[in-house]
């Protein structure tokens, strides 16, 4: 079998690029026919050619990374307007994909195009790249694929991707603050301790006299760092990889998740932003026709917290054997009655999939209400934080200085 370049037309005249495995030209040209493509001309890749086209295709797709949810996003929006304006899907592919700056994902929408035109489905595409395209959006293309609505369903995969990015977004914004002026503060503290702090010992030790007491335990607590710098390097070293390690292991990712949902500050914020996530992933995977067995699957895979998938699974499993989701969602302790009792009244007048979402919105501005409240209340705290260690570090360094007549004696 040989792989071949192909250039055909469709019935209404757009140029289709492809390439397939066939033993000859003829072969190819016959299962372009069968396609409703008129073969414009059929090439033999030699091996060198497909050696290397292969390496870069290989090299481009192991860099998902490059490609950015917000890319996606905007994909998918642009994808469901045009789809409204009648354009054709594989038309669709094929000027987005030379319209997108990021040229790793423009490749990747030429080849979703290529297995579109050659006869797939667009969301078995999309599975191709489950990094890039999660099984829950994959799936939801499939809903739409077989309803007529991909128009309609393309629009909502926008909008989920585009709430989960504010969501992303709101947190990095409350967070950044804060993490500036504790490193800020870590920086001020090592400049202390590892520099000015033993200028300031090598004047006192030329005075010969006895320090203060607060004066005497800056000067040991910064000796004592900097005489085990190396082992205070091999001990953080040790914690980090053992960190890295642990949290990567199923136990240690369901406590570290377990943790996070019990820390004094920022528990409430987890729970807030998982509960969102949960309710509106559910409600728009039902609203797309997805059934409910496979949208808990769907919804416990991106909770991003091992708490949550666990209830989630546990309560699949029970609505499997007959169970409700109300019922279940009060057996657990993760929900709360609030959405326990809502999803109750959502099955009972039929409108789940409408309250849900609803249910997201309003963990949305709960959320949104303790990022500013945590942020104006931890800003004054972290400064006054910083302030209370420089004047304890002033004080304590030129308080000798102030009575120097005493300490020199």
């Amino acid at each position: 079998m040989a792989q071949f370049a192909c250039i055909s037309v469709d019935s209404q005249g757009q140029k289709i690029e492809t390439r397939h495995e066939a033993a000859s030209i003829q072969e190819v040209s016959s299962f372009l026919r069968t396609r409703g493509l008129t073969p414009v001309s059929v090439n033999k890749i030699k091996k060198e050619a497909l050696a290397r086209q292969s390496a870069r295709e290989l090299f481009t797709l192991l860099r998902p990374k490059q490609i950015k949810m917000s890319e996606v996003a905007s994909f998918f929006r642009q994808l469901a307007t045009m789809l409204e304006g009648g354009v054709n899907l594989s038309e669709c592919l094929d000027g987005l994909s030379s319209q997108t700056e990021n040229k790793h994902f423009g490749h990747l929408l030429r080849q979703t195009r290529e297995y579109v035109a050659w006869g797939r489905k667009f969301s078995q595409a999309l599975s191709e790249y489950p990094r890039i395209f999660p099984p829950l959006v994959t799936e939801m293309i499939a809903v739409g694929e077989e309803s007529g609505l991909l128009d309609e369903v393309t629009s909502q995969v926008a909008s989920y991707l585009e709430g989960q990015i504010d969501l992303k977004k709101k947190v990095q914004n409350a967070t950044r603050y804060p993490v500036f002026i504790t490193g800020f503060f870590l920086l001020v503290v090592g400049v202390m301790v590892f520099y000015l702090i033993p200028q300031f010992k090598e004047i006192f030790a030329s005075y010969g006299a006895e320090l203060p007491a607060i004066t005497q335990f800056v000067l040991n607590t910064s000796d004592f760092f900097i005489k085990n710098l190396p082992y205070e390097i091999i001990l953080l070293l040790g914690l980090v990889v053992f960190g890295l390690g642990y949290s990567r292991t199923e136990k240690g990712k369901e406590r570290l998740d377990r943790i996070k949902l019990k820390l004094p500050i920022v528990a409430k914020l987890i729970y807030y932003l998982v509960l969102a996530r949960i309710c509106r992933t559910l409600g728009l995977l039902l609203h797309s026709g997805v059934p409910l067995v496979m949208a808990l699957d769907h919804t416990a895979t991106i909770a991003e917290n091992r708490v949550a998938e666990n209830a989630l699974k546990e309560i699949r499993e029970r609505i499997v054997e007959g169970s409700t989701l109300a019922q279940e969602m009060r057996k657990q302790s993760f929900f709360p009655p609030l959405v326990a009792g809502m999803t109750h009244t959502g099955e009972r007048s039929g409108t789940l999939s409408e309250i849900l979402p609803k249910l997201a919105d309003f963990y949305d501005r709960e959320l949104d209400y303790r990022i500013k409240a945590l942020t104006s209340t931890l800003e004054p705290i972290l400064i006054v934080g910083l302030g209370v260690v420089v004047a304890f570090f002033v004080m304590s360094m030129y308080y000798p200085i102030f009575n120097l007549s005493t300490v020199m004696g």
